[in-house]
C-alpha cells in the first residue's frame, strides 16, 4: 500500500469533489471528518460516473450510485470502488495498492 498526494485538505471545498490519480478520475468525499475516494468506473458496465444533479450516476444504463460509501441504489450489493483517505500535515493521502 502506498499514499498519494491528493492536494491540501483547504483546496477542497465543496463533495464529492472529482479529483485525478495516475491518470483516473475519482471522487473524493467526506463525511463528518472522514474521506474517502471513490472510483468513477460503473462496477456493471466499465462506463465513466458522472456527478449529475447531486447524485453519482452512470449515464449508460441509469445506476445510480450513494455520494459518500459508494453503494448502488439500483443493486445494492454492487458499489464503486472505494479507497481510504488520511489527514496529515494538512494534506489528503489516498491509500492505495
Amino acid at each position: 500500500m502506498k499514499e498519494i498526494l491528493l492536494g491540501t485538505k483547504d483546496q477542497f471545498t465543496t463533495f464529492p469533489a472529482e479529483v485525478h490519480v495516475q491518470g483516473r478520475a475519482y471522487f473524493l468525499t467526506e463525511v463528518d471528518g472522514t474521506y474517502q475516494l471513490l472510483s468513477s468506473v460503473c462496477p456493471h458496465s466499465g462506463y465513466t460516473i458522472e456527478l449529475e444533479n447531486g447524485e453519482l450516476e452512470c449515464p449508460m444504463h441509469g445506476w445510480t450510485f450513494e455520494l459518500h460509501t459508494g453503494r448502488c441504489h439500483n443493486v445494492p450489493s454492487a458499489r464503486l470502488a472505494s479507497y481510504d483517505v488520511i489527514h496529515k500535515d494538512s494534506s489528503l493521502f489516498a491509500i492505495m495498492a
